[in-house]
């Protein structure tokens, strides 16, 4: 059955990413790409013009053996903790503006993210984050701890979940190498390698591989739109 918000992504188009995403990843959820494709184009909707960034969150080594019985730190890594990222993150945001001056209601970003565990011991989380690129549009220099950028506002937030001390645990957070884009309704109509290459990106988070899927938790998670 055809999706109704894909005015833009025949079907063809969407079996096409599909069939590259299973060729670069191996099994891809379909009900999970559609979900994310929904947030892509309403993003482009809300924002217009787009900055996506591909952002890793991982929770912190708390012990140097099985055989330790002192942690080596005491972390927040319950299922909640990607709900108290995304609510720091807007609490941070929303700060920002309110110090540039900026009224009215804030323009939160959307999200997409699952939740996976490979060897470590405890999941990780992949998201993608999109904002409003008119007020939002670039990473920023976060390897400076006090700097003032949505690079540093990501650290915080990730390490604010956690309920660790920021910048002592900011390593948590890996921004993905060319992990950024910009992109609007042009994108969607016209494909352009660039944004083509962000749709595979964006297929990477729907893999089944390294999905949990026999603890009874969500993995994954996006805005509703």
């Amino acid at each position: 059955m055809e999706h109704p918000n894909y005015k833009n992504l025949l079907k063809s188009e969407f079996n096409n990413l599909l069939a590259e995403a299973q060729r670069c990843y191996g099994g891809i959820s379909s009900h999970h790409l559609k979900k994310s494709l929904d947030v892509v184009q309403s993003a482009i909707a809300t924002f217009g013009r787009v900055f996506a960034l591909r952002v890793d969150l991982r929770c912190a080594n708390d012990v140097i053996d099985e055989q330790c019985d002192i942690p080596l730190c005491f972390q927040r890594n319950d299922p909640k903790v990607i709900t108290r990222f995304i609510a720091a993150l807007n609490s941070r945001i929303k700060a920002d503006l309110q110090r540039k001056g900026k009224s009215g209601k804030p323009g939160y970003p959307l999200y997409i993210w699952v939740r996976e565990r490979d060897t470590s011991k405890y999941a990780h989380y992949h998201l993608v984050l999109f904002f409003n690129k008119d007020i939002y549009g670039y990473l920023g220099s976060y390897q400076n701890s006090d700097g003032e950028n949505m690079g540093t506002r990501i650290q915080k937030a990730w390490c604010s979940a956690l309920g660790l001390a920021y910048p002592d645990h900011k390593h948590l957070v890996h921004f993905a190498p060319n992990g950024s884009y910009v992109f609007n309704k042009r994108s969607m109509d016209l494909k352009p390698e660039h944004f083509n290459n962000f749709l595979i990106r964006l297929a990477y988070l729907c893999k089944t591989r390294t999905k949990i899927m026999d603890d009874g938790l969500r993995n994954f998670g996006s805005s509703q739109v």
